[in-house]
């Protein structure tokens, strides 16, 4: 029994950090993104009066963005029913907004975890509680309790309010969450009309649905290294016959051509010159033979619509540059594979364009 009672912990923990065996991708692909989470729940006051007798029903929208897997931002806004007690308790209307920050402590704890299904948060702010609708504390208590003048703060009442708190949430999918949001509310005394000098208290508990907003990263590709072309097998000598002819002409195998231009970032000008004039030089050399142009780009910078368009006009620019030279564009072939293919394995050598003559 006491076994499996450490086994349920272990596997909750597991949960909570993220610990898995399985291959699967970090949960920074996931990151950033903007969220939209709407709560409901109850919020209860810690003053001398029964708390049991001053918990309300409370709800909640907030408006946010995780800017990285650890930490993120939102503006909250928590309103509905407060209360408050004297001699007895009275009802009013109240909002509090504030903005917190979001600290992700199961990716800040494990930062290499794999399994993303739970999320354990911490959160700190600070902002504004505004009240209204203080009917019933009129009637009860104004007469008999010191509180703010009344021509200062007529039926409205604006205060401060700190907040930390925790939540638990459990991601559903790619888009939406299910969470538990716990806070420790600290609000100036007066934000329920009375005035002792003494903080009040709130501890509010709200249960929501957590929206994301933002496509997710897709995971990279995975990288392919162009093989080599094989060198053409020679041509079959021909059968000699005994009778005497003339001997036939020596195969001539071509020099092998492959020259590479290598790129600075978001560059797509040929350069060096003497690199193009070797390959008009072979070209002259063997007028029955064709050029490859492919272009390419590196998948360390940019993204892969970006990426695209530079591996193409790089291959296109050096055409154009052969072309000049007086190389017709019928002996070329052009084309480009954007980030797909990575010639070099060192990041910065595949924003290049490779000629190879065929």
């Amino acid at each position: 029994m006491i076994m499996k009672k450490i086994n349920y912990i272990l596997a909750a923990v597991a949960l909570l950090f993220g610990v898995s065996t399985a291959q699967a991708q970090s949960v920074e692909d996931n990151y950033p993104y903007n969220f939209i989470t709407i709560q409901g729940g109850a919020q209860g006051t810690f003053t001398n009066y029964d708390f049991t007798k001053l918990i309300t029903p409370q709800a909640a929208v907030s408006f946010g963005r995780y800017f990285n897997s650890k930490v993120g931002a939102r503006a909250h806004f928590q309103g509905w029913q407060k209360k408050g007690a004297i001699n007895d308790t009275y009802k009013f209307n109240a909002v509090t907004g504030d903005l917190d920050l979001l600290m992700n402590m199961s990716n800040i704890i494990n930062p290499n975890r794999t399994n993303d299904k739970l999320d354990w948060v911490l959160l700190a702010g600070f902002g504004v509680n505004y009240g209204w609708d203080f009917d019933e504390f009129n009637a009860q208590n104004r007469a008999t309790y010191f509180v703010q003048n009344p021509e200062l703060c007529g039926t409205k009442h604006s205060t401060y309010n700190g907040r930390f708190g925790t939540q638990f949430n459990l991601n559903l999918s790619e888009k939406m969450a299910i969470g538990l949001e716990i806070d420790a509310n600290y609000k100036n005394d007066e934000f329920n009309l009375k005035r002792n000098y003494n903080p009040d208290w709130q501890l509010t508990a709200l249960i929501g649905l957590t929206f994301k907003l933002g496509k997710k990263k897709a995971a990279p590709a995975p990288i392919v290294y162009e093989e080599p072309a094989p060198a053409p097998a020679p041509a079959p000598q021909p059968v000699v016959k005994p009778e005497p002819k003339p001997e036939p002409k020596p195969v001539v195998k071509p020099e092998p051509l492959e020259e590479t231009f290598f790129y600075n970032i978001r560059l797509s000008d040929p350069d060096p010159e003497a690199k193009l004039n070797r390959i008009v030089a072979w070209c002259n050399k063997y007028p029955e033979k064709g050029i490859t142009i492919k272009g390419y780009a590196d998948r360390g910078t940019g993204n892969p619509q970006i990426n695209v368009g530079y591996a193409k006009a790089r291959a296109e620019k050096v055409a154009k540059a052969l072309q000049e030279k007086g190389l017709s564009a019928d002996r070329m072939t052009v084309s480009s594979y954007g980030d797909t293919v990575q010639p070099f394995t060192e990041n910065d050598l595949n924003r290049c364009v490779i000629v190879v003559g065929e």
